[in-house]
């Protein structure tokens, strides 16, 4: 009796997991269906009037930092390397108190990096889009005021 019993039982998985198999989707259905459903969830997420203003809202804080002269200058001078106060310093005429608040404006816009080595402080470029922004608008302005460039 056990032994039809345990018959039964193990010919009735089979069926309920042959039963499983021809209901459930595939993997691949599945995972097809993830991808549309990513795809239409990004469609969604790119043409909301919400993130155009965020997106609109972060372009204006970076033209904000990036409106006063001597941030540009700063900008420029760390482009191919990362400098230290002293050789900023010595590359454009200013301050030390004012290339300082400028440098601290651009580190925290998270446009700069920065580290120590002993008493130096120095800076670097974190963020590249900043300098291809800064770089493009330049050479426009200058390409259309006929400025060497």
């Amino acid at each position: 009796m056990a032994s039809t019993t345990s018959r039964s039982s193990a010919s009735s998985t089979k069926a309920a997991a042959k039963t499983a198999r021809q209901v459930a989707p595939s993997t691949a259905v599945k995972k097809a269906a993830a991808k549309k459903t990513t795809k239409a969830t990004a469609k969604k997420r790119t043409h909301s009037p919400e993130n155009f203003d965020l997106m609109f809202e972060m372009a204006a804080d970076t033209f904000r930092v990036m409106s006063a002269p001597m941030r540009l200058k700063i900008i420029n001078c760390l482009c191919n390397e990362e400098k230290n106060v002293g050789q900023l310093l010595e590359e454009i005429d200013t301050t030390q108190p004012n290339m300082s608040q400028h440098l601290n404006t651009l580190f925290k816009a998270k446009i700069l990096g920065r580290r120590r080595e002993g008493v130096q402080i120095y800076y670097r470029i974190i963020n590249d889009r900043v300098v291809t922004l800064c770089r493009a608008v330049c050479t426009q302005i200058a390409i259309d005021s006929d400025l060497p460039h």
